[in-house]
């Protein structure tokens, strides 16, 4: 709780700071000129660094994780996080078609309530479990195959949906105060703090348990 409650009082300075403090406004303005400039190309590579080669190394470094974290997951954490990275730029895309990108609390609502309780719901956070079960298979396609993906969903899902809401809900909503090209490079640096707070979490419970799996 403790390092979630630091994680959304990081990103609401963040956006404070974007709008109130000149100098962090320049700076801003600068990555989103980036970021609109490389779009989707963008979005992956970024997504892939901060979501996935910044946690992978900190587990690998790390000896309470390094057994549990070979170095074929390296290449899952970059293919998954790339893939989401477009995903989500696509989602926010779509957000903004929907509703527009004024930040106004009307709009603001409507984009929270709909990530978080429909696209996290029905799209990302099944297609995450699954994909972090087959990993921890040792990526075993006939395991996969045969999981009885209903019942798995919903024994995991809604462990899952609440650590995920914990953290996400405050931070998508300071996430969609900003303008179209900050919400991706905000996203980003909340998405790395709390892959690294998961993989703490882990490196915790591989020093309990060394069979720990991964949670997404």
């Amino acid at each position: 709780m403790l390092p979630g409650l630091v994680l959304q009082a990081f990103a609401i300075a963040l956006v404070a700071a974007y709008y109130w403090h000149v100098p962090t406004r320049s700076t801003l303005d600068s990555l989103a000129a980036v970021k609109s400039r490389f779009g989707y190309a963008y979005s992956m590579l970024s997504t892939a660094l901060f979501g996935g080669a910044i946690p992978f190394l900190y587990m690998r470094l790390n000896s309470g994780t390094r057994k549990v974290t070979p170095r074929s997951h390296g290449l899952f954490y970059l293919a998954f996080w790339a893939y989401k990275g477009f995903e989500v730029d696509l989602f926010y895309r779509i957000q903004g078609w929907l509703f527009g990108n004024l930040p106004t609390l009307w709009t603001i609502v409507k984009k929270v309530v709909v990530d978080q309780f429909v696209y996290c719901v029905l799209i990302s956070m099944p297609f995450t479990v699954i994909a972090f079960f087959w990993k921890d298979t040792g990526f075993d396609w006939k395991r996969l195959r045969s999981l009885n993906i209903p019942g798995f969903l919903k024994t995991t899902l809604p462990v899952a949906l609440l650590g995920t809401w914990i953290v996400w809900i405050p931070a998508v909503t300071v996430i969609y105060c900003l303008p179209p090209a900050l919400q991706i490079p905000l996203f980003n640096i909340v998405l790395c703090f709390y892959a690294l707070m998961i993989a703490a979490l882990n490196a915790r419970n591989a020093a309990v348990d060394p069979t720990v799996a991964s949670v997404p």
